[in-house]
């Protein structure tokens, strides 16, 4: 396998620095240049009624999961935008870690499509994503 072209370590960094990320507080679990996963931790802030992780949070988690595991593959001098992004919610996020693993399933020179879901730690699925990124130039 490839070795990813930007580290876990380096893709963290730029989520803690990134300004509009703040109220999610994402850590990136895995970056491996095809798949990213990234951890939300569940609280108040993040809850709608009943305790459940309020849908926009599971979006942002998708969003986010896809552009690291891009960043991963490209390396940090590079970057891509969100072109498309469609969500089916599946069950109540009722866990006190949300998961979501984002999978790169083709990377053409402009655009990249993928996957991603977001679960808890045994894997039930909360919601499942298709997400559209346009390479920047």
């Amino acid at each position: 396998m490839k070795r990813p072209a930007a580290t876990r370590a380096e893709l963290q960094r730029l989520l803690d620095g990134a300004r509009f990320l703040n109220p999610w507080r994402f850590r990136v679990m895995k970056a491996d240049g095809d798949q990213c996963v990234v951890a939300l931790k569940n609280r108040p802030a993040l809850e709608r009624p009943g305790g459940i992780v309020n849908g926009p949070a599971l979006v942002a988690a998708a969003d986010v999961a896809m552009w690291i595991a891009i960043k991963s593959r490209l390396g940090m001098a590079h970057d891509a935008l969100t072109s498309e992004l469609n969500t089916v919610f599946l069950a109540p996020a009722k866990a006190k870690t949300v998961y979501c693993t984002a999978r790169i399933v083709k990377a053409g020179a402009r655009r990249f499509f993928g996957t991603a879901e977001c679960h808890d730690k045994a894997g039930k699925l909360f919601a499942h994503h298709t997400v559209t990124y346009v390479r920047v130039t």
